[in-house]
């Protein structure tokens, strides 16, 4: 495979289900030829192609060393989201699921159905909205990647060079199925992370399982009638779980295509396929980046957020703590401003600035999360926008109320979003002064990314909400080690089963 522009080419006998019908044929996948069956391109196919010949070895070093930070992160933000009440829910709830030794429950230890861990591990990985997005997908690529691929090497035996593999695999299918829809997903009211994340599971799963490609295309094919995920979140904790129940639906999926049970090869461009009922049309292979499957790597591209809230806020943050530095250095206090700006993308003013009052005054954890006013205001008044921002510190602040109802949210006419995320702070002060930022995309970003140290020290910040750093330390230079240890091994370090860890 390297040295191949195209690292798709395959060919294997397959059984699709078309029409009622099902048709025997002999399937090849190459660059050049769109794989047509039926007046249908097979997407599944070729996606399938890719996730069952791919190796570790076809994976440039700098994406493999990349892809463990990732992996780290993922794991870190777990730990400290087993702290929190819908963590504790959701353990709860895979518990009563039903019993099994297959993989367990990071944190807790919990042992439990592959599928069930998934449920759990990926709602936690997702919890605290602190995990990898990738910006122009706008598509949380990880998290489910990566609860399946973890349950499913631990129940397999399998290495942590296989672990990571099946992860990267996950987040190069996942995240090119949610490219295609140019962000309009978000605008139909739909989470790709819920949706898109189940295929992404599929071919983990099937990656460490070592399933054929036709067994994969038919996983697809049933994981199109459970991938699912809806942004009507009011009051809720509902986006929350999605990338755990996408890992969840990924790896039943993927069972009962193994065990022969048929799922349509059409699901994706099919005329009541995925594309067609969400998008109302069909991305054509440039979109979905079909052709640079194994050379284009979507896993470089992820974004680690340094900061416990909504991608979109991010740029803004940037601006609004650079510009605190120079307001201090100024001699100004905040007492002096008068009115600030920040102008907003216009396809993310619902999700993050309007309505204007719930944004300015959250009144739930998940307001705070997705208010551009509320970040600004944290950034300024208190020169950090953390964890404890949010699950420590009141939500009614006077002080940060009274910054985030100086933020208006007039719309960026500069804004190339969905490619980027950008974010602009603009302070006027009473006298009439002012101080001005602009950021086209945010820290953390494959344009900005946080180094090695950066992301060891989220996740030891993270890991010590559950345990002292003693055991941070040796955890964070434990999951380092991935490719050295098996699946099992490196959930050992991160269960308190063990006897290796204690509650804090």
């Amino acid at each position: 495979m390297p040295g191949s522009s195209c690292l798709v080419s395959f060919c294997w006998l397959a059984q699709i289900s078309l029409a009622s019908s099902t048709v025997a044929c002999t399937v090849t996948v190459s660059q050049c030829n769109c794989l047509s069956i039926g007046g249908y391109s097979m997407i599944a196919s070729e996606l399938a192609g890719f996730a069952s010949e791919l190796t570790i070895e076809d994976v440039p070093r700098a994406v493999r060393d990349r892809a463990v930070l990732h992996l780290a992160d993922c794991l870190g933000i777990a730990v400290a989201s087993t702290t929190m009440d819908f963590g504790e829910s959701v353990h709860r709830a895979g518990t009563r699921l039903g019993s099994g030794q297959d993989s367990r429950v990071i944190g807790w230890g919990t042992p439990l159905p592959a599928a069930s861990a998934a449920l759990v591990n990926g709602t936690l990985i997702h919890g605290l909205d602190f995990d990898d997005t990738h910006i122009e997908a706008i598509h949380h690529a990880s998290a489910p990647a990566l609860a399946s691929a973890l349950s499913v090497a631990e129940a397999e035996d399998a290495s942590g060079t296989d672990l990571l593999l099946a992860y990267i695999i996950g987040v190069e299918v996942g995240t090119r199925l949610a490219i295609a829809g140019q962000g309009e997903f978000h605008d139909r009211g739909f989470h790709p992370t819920g949706i898109l994340g189940t295929f992404a599971a599929v071919c983990a799963t099937g990656s460490v399982r070592n399933v054929s490609p036709e067994t994969m295309v038919r996983a697809m094919g049933l994981a199109g009638s459970q991938a699912a995920g809806i942004l009507e979140l009011h009051h809720s904790w509902l986006k929350r779980l999605h990338p755990g129940w996408a890992a969840h639906s990924g790896i039943v999926a993927s069972t009962l295509a193994e065990e022969g049970f048929v799922g349509p090869a059409s699901v994706f461009e099919g005329d009541n396929g995925l594309f067609m009922s969400h998008l109302g049309r069909v991305p054509d292979r440039t979109a979905l980046h079909l052709d640079d499957l194994g050379s284009h790597w979507m896993t470089a591209e992820l974004a680690l957020k340094p900061y416990p809230c909504c991608h979109f806020t991010h740029a803004f943050i940037d601006a609004a703590l650079e510009l605190r530095e120079q307001l201090l250095d100024s001699g100004r206090t905040l007492d002096d401003i008068e009115s600030i700006s920040a102008p907003t993308s216009e396809r993310l003013i619902p999700a993050v600035a309007a309505p204007v009052d719930r944004r300015i005054a959250p009144e739930t954890i998940y307001d705070a999360l997705f208010s551009i006013q509320f970040a600004i205001a944290l950034a300024l008044q208190q020169g950090r926008v953390d964890l404890a921002s949010f699950y420590d510190q009141p939500l009614d602040d006077p002080a940060v109320r009274r910054i985030a109802a100086l933020v208006t949210c007039p719309i960026d006419e500069q804004s190339d979003y969905p490619a980027h995320f950008p974010g602009e702070v603009i302070i006027t002060f009473k006298d009439g002064s002012v101080l001005q930022k602009r950021h086209a995309s945010s820290r953390g970003t494959h344009e900005q990314p946080l180094n090695e140290s950066e992301v060891v020290a989220k996740f030891r910040s993270n890991v010590t909400r559950r345990w002292d750093e003693a055991a941070a330390e040796e955890v964070s230079k434990t999951v380092l080690e991935v490719e050295n240890l098996s699946a099992s091994q490196l959930v050992d370090a991160f269960c308190e089963t063990t006897g290796q860890r204690g509650a804090k």
